[in-house]
């Protein structure tokens, strides 16, 4: 026994280190196998324990061991690595309990719009979107991750290959690659346009509403059409399609009457004046508490004026003239007023300080009447005014006869209305003194086709509609450089700065010789 000590204690260096060999072993077989307990979970308990022991039996067995430097050294060294070790996974275990991101991009371009995020997180019951793509696009994996983050496990999403799985493919049906569906329950939306956040929550929208609005476009006074012709609102169409918002023509004249299913009339750059039964009609479908959606262009008959005069609104009829300047950044002269300020309102809260621009506009003013909640929603510069004289070839403000600015070019008005005895419903009437910001071409510049969108959706009373989404435009940060600046930085880092290094290099070893 005297003998068998000595040799243990001698030996014992190489029998400790099987605790940690153990220990190792143990957690590996835990990551392989999946599960912790069983064999993984008794190799780590031993190792640990012939560690502990090894430990023990070094304090007990030299008196000395403890008191060494090397020890104290090599302790604190240990205890500081098992502290970070520690404080690290607790920091990702708070991290995976309480998921929580913070988006420092400009843009918030890592981030769903308010939009979004109020869609998906009141979704009610799970849904799936299918997605058609034998390599999956990581910034679109990136974008349906945060709508999964959102949803509180309501939404998920799948990446299909039509070749490896053709049941789900005969299933589907997609027709290219790329192409994704939405999926709760029995019903099924295609996501139109491509699969990015602007047609995504559209999209998402459509498969959860049993709701669809029908918006009325009168036609016979010269409004802009709806499809065809060199000025058209298709592009606006095929946005209020997305929205599952049905644009249907609508004659007067024809009909009698505003149809019983109109969720909103939008009457687009009149050319001609509306015929007084005509405008019985629109007045009469208002007390009604219908919506109607006004585009009116300057120096214009529309015959819309008892109708107007009805809710306290005024046309200026003169055109609105900027002279900040900031027409000419989007190619347009002082005609065209831009426009960056907006009331607080559904329709533009969300818009901060974005730019919409309007080719040919007028000022609208408003006296309330009665009830009427009356919002400013388009608000110019005070570098604008409407000017009285357009055909001037200098255009300056004359305070005599022109109006200054700042001057507001769109208005939003509720009225209550009693219905059958209740009180609870509203009329609603948007006016915006310009046709042209939502035709072709205009439609998808700045914000102009989100005011358009956002309109027929307050209109519409569409509680569960989130109104428009803008894609996100990164910020171009590109420096742009002449040749010769690009020559001098060119000479600069390949020649000047090794040559300086160089020169110090060799003054430093002067010196110390």
């Amino acid at each position: 026994m005297k003998t068998f000590l000595p040799r243990l204690q001698a030996k014992w260096p190489y029998l400790f280190w099987l605790g940690p060999l153990l220990i190792v072993v143990g957690f590996s077989a835990a990551a392989v196998a999946g599960q912790w307990a069983g064999w993984p979970q008794g190799l780590a308990i031993a190792g640990a324990v012939i560690v502990a022991l090894g430990l023990l039996w070094l304090a007990s067995g030299s008196k000395g061991f403890w008191g060494k430097r090397s020890t104290q050294v090599s302790t604190n060294a240990l205890i500081s690595t098992v502290a970070v070790l520690v404080m690290i996974g607790l920091l990702n275990f708070l991290a995976v309990r309480f998921d929580h991101r913070i988006d420092l991009t400009d843009q918030q371009a890592l981030s769903l719009a308010p939009q979004s995020q109020q869609v998906v997180s009141n979704l009610k019951q799970p849904v799936k979107l299918w997605v058609f793509e034998t390599q999956p696009d990581p910034a679109i994996q990136a974008l349906l991750e945060q709508y999964e983050r959102q949803s509180n496990d309501k939404f998920s999403y799948q990446f299909v290959d039509p070749q490896a799985e053709p049941g789900l493919a005969q299933k589907y049906k997609p027709q290219a690659l790329g192409d994704a569906f939405l999926e709760s329950g029995q019903k099924r939306e295609p996501v139109t346009g491509g699969l990015s956040e602007v047609n995504l929550t559209p999209a998402l929208q459509r498969l959860l509403s049993d709701r669809k609005s029908v918006a009325y476009f009168t036609f016979g006074h010269g409004e802009v059409a709806l499809e065809s012709g060199q000025v058209s609102l298709s592009q606006a169409m095929q946005a209020l399609q997305q929205k599952n918002i049905s644009a249907l023509p609508l004659n007067l004249l024809t009909t009698g009457k505003v149809p019983t299913d109109a969720n909103v009339v939008v009457i687009a750059g009149p050319k001609k004046a509306f015929l007084p039964a005509e405008v019985a009609m629109l007045e009469a479908y208002l007390k009604n508490a219908g919506s109607l959606l006004l585009l009116l262009d300057p120096q214009t008959k529309t015959g819309l004026d008892p109708l107007l005069k009805n809710w306290g609104v005024s046309l200026d009829n003169r055109i609105v003239v900027d002279a900040s300047g900031a027409g000419q950044l989007v190619g347009l002269g002082p005609a065209a007023a831009i426009v960056n300020q907006y009331g607080d309102h559904p329709m533009t809260r969300n818009f901060n300080q974005g730019f919409s621009f309007f080719p040919l506009a007028q000022a609208i003013t408003v006296q309330p009447v009665a009830q009427d909640q009356v919002t400013d929603l388009l608000k110019t510069s005070p570098q604008s005014w409407a000017e009285a004289n357009p055909e001037n070839q200098q255009l300056q403000l004359d305070p005599q006869i022109d109006r200054p600015g700042p001057l507001t070019l769109g208005v939003a008005i509720s009225r209550p209305i009693v219905v059958a005895g209740q009180p609870a419903k509203q009329a609603r009437l948007v006016v915006i003194g310009d046709s042209e910001f939502v035709a072709n071409g205009a439609f998808e510049q700045s914000l102009n086709g989100d005011i358009f969108l956002n309109a027929v959706a307050w209109l519409s009373d569409r509680d569960d509609q989130a109104l428009s989404i803008r894609p996100k435009e990164t910020t171009n940060r590109r420096l742009q450089m002449t040749v010769t600046k690009s020559n001098w930085i060119a000479l600069f880092s390949m020649a000047l700065l090794p040559l300086a290094a160089f020169v110090g290099a060799a003054v430093l070893w002067w010196k110390r010789r």
